[in-house]
């Protein structure tokens, strides 16, 4: 769901009409995919039971769009929020630095997209890597953190002066 949400944000910058017939036909291939699996690796032959399922996961999705959607416009924090919720099933013991592999992923194939001519992802002339080649910004040390750091003053220094 997290590729099918950056995919639809993309699909945003199309006209109004060709980006509802995009993400239209996108949730739509997700969803006879998804029944289809039902069928196949799950042996669920009774369409009231499919169809339930397909209800919840159609709710799951639209809670998906909307958390990943305040993440883009709220922040990192609010994504993070959103992707440790839908992709790490809020797990309490979160391994953080994965967390924030997925965030700078999420954030790079958003710009990578925003890059590509319309011609190239309606060719689907899109290639996935994965979050951990975002290790080595994660794992750097931020420049503005370190000099907010040294602009503070230690605890108590206040009070000693």
């Amino acid at each position: 769901m997290l590729h099918m949400f950056m995919f639809l944000v993309r699909f945003r910058c199309f006209s109004e009409r060709d980006a509802k017939l995009l993400q239209q036909n996108m949730v739509d291939h997700f969803f006879y995919d998804a029944e289809d699996r039902m069928v196949l690796n799950h042996r669920m032959n009774a369409r009231g039971t499919r169809n339930k399922y397909l209800k919840d996961i159609f709710l799951q999705w639209r809670g998906c769009v909307a958390a990943y959607d305040e993440g883009i416009i709220r922040g990192d924090t609010f994504l993070a929020a959103a992707i440790w919720r839908n992709v790490f099933k809020a797990d309490e013991d979160i391994d953080f630095g994965k967390l924030a592999l997925t965030v700078s992923y999420v954030r790079r194939f958003l710009s990578t997209l925003d890059k590509l001519s319309d011609d190239d992802i309606i060719a689907a002339d899109v290639e996935l890597t994965h979050p951990r080649e975002e290790f080595t910004l994660v794992g750097s040390r931020s420049k503005l953190l370190s000099q907010q750091l040294e602009k503070t003053p230690p605890k108590g220094a206040a009070a000693k002066a």
